[in-house]
């Protein structure tokens, strides 16, 4: 096995019973060497810019996700070791990504307004998805269209301008295309209308730098992000759900701290802390689970 990434390594140390297709991601994505034999030949050259961590907390706890940043505003050239690291996991992998999708990869990712190229995977089981996003400086809507058009996805709503799209997310089942999610920044003057009973969690939007609402063109659900403005916001949120909530309590009291140990162990100066969290809305309404966390390396 090829030496896991910092992440990884933490993520082994508290739940040592990782899918091999994890093991396998995180080494592709990243590079290294013989990471995917027998398979495909891994596409080397830089990491990515940085990693992220998150969990999904419903009536059990799925540890199993991991995402790749790649900033291509900062450096262009990443734009193509990302792309063709996405090939190589979906072939690696065993995920049925139409052609037409992978041709259209270039164009929508060299428009200047692509700040990010994000590489995801949860390995779930039966229901596992691999990931492909877009993070966007301003006017998204050629690079929305375009991967919308190869992947034959009926059009946008007419409320919803592909301009203002924020972040574009599209999720592959083994067999097939999963979903195609638009995230749009919701405007603060406009968030109580938009979330009518957000005064019952008035803790994560008074200290939140921001709110974003997801759409979800083949699936069912919609959530809201809560992008915090420091750690201790969402670890007080966490906190305070421990002892009515099992999987927080195995998260916080054992999985957590055993990943942040590792990390220290193996001299890394900084932990995982929680920086965003999503709920799911329905009708105007958010409801508190199941929800998703995610940790960034920070002080």
């Amino acid at each position: 096995m090829p030496e896991p990434s910092p992440l990884l390594h933490a993520l082994l140390a508290a739940c040592p019973d990782a899918p091999p297709s994890f093991i396998r991601f995180d080494a592709i994505a990243r590079g290294l060497e013989g990471a995917a034999d027998p398979g495909p030949s891994p596409v080397p050259g830089p990491r990515p810019s940085f990693e992220e961590y998150s969990l999904r907390l419903g009536q059990t706890l799925n540890p199993w996700r991991q995402t790749c940043y790649f900033d291509v505003g900062g450096d262009p050239s990443l734009a193509a070791v990302a792309n063709a690291r996405f090939a190589a996991l979906a072939e690696a992998l065993g995920f049925a990504v139409p052609p037409a999708f992978l041709a259209a990869l270039t164009p929508a990712s060299a428009s200047a307004s692509v700040l990010q190229i994000v590489l995801g995977f949860d390995a779930a089981g039966e229901r596992s998805r691999l990931k492909y996003y877009l993070i966007f400086r301003d006017r998204s809507g050629a690079s929305v269209e375009g991967l919308r058009a190869a992947l034959g996805i009926d059009p946008l709503p007419p409320a919803l301008d592909p301009d203002s799209v924020y972040i574009l997310g599209v999720d592959f089942r083994p067999a097939a295309l999963s979903d195609f999610k638009l995230y749009v920044r919701l405007d603060p003057a406009r968030t109580p209308r938009v979330i009518r009973n957000l005064r019952a969690f008035a803790d994560l939007w008074r200290g939140s730098r921001y709110l974003v609402f997801q759409h979800c063109m083949l699936g069912p659900g919609r959530q809201v992000y809560f992008h915090g403005s420091s750690a201790e916001l969402l670890e007080g949120w966490l906190g305070r759900r421990r002892a009515a909530e099992t999987v927080v309590e195995e998260l916080m009291g054992r999985q957590l701290p055993a990943m942040n140990r590792a990390l220290a162990e193996a001299g890394h100066r900084q932990r995982l802390r929680p920086w965003i969290a999503s709920l799911p809305w329905d009708q105007g309404q958010l409801e508190p689970g199941p929800s998703n966390v995610y940790f960034h390396f920070s002080d």
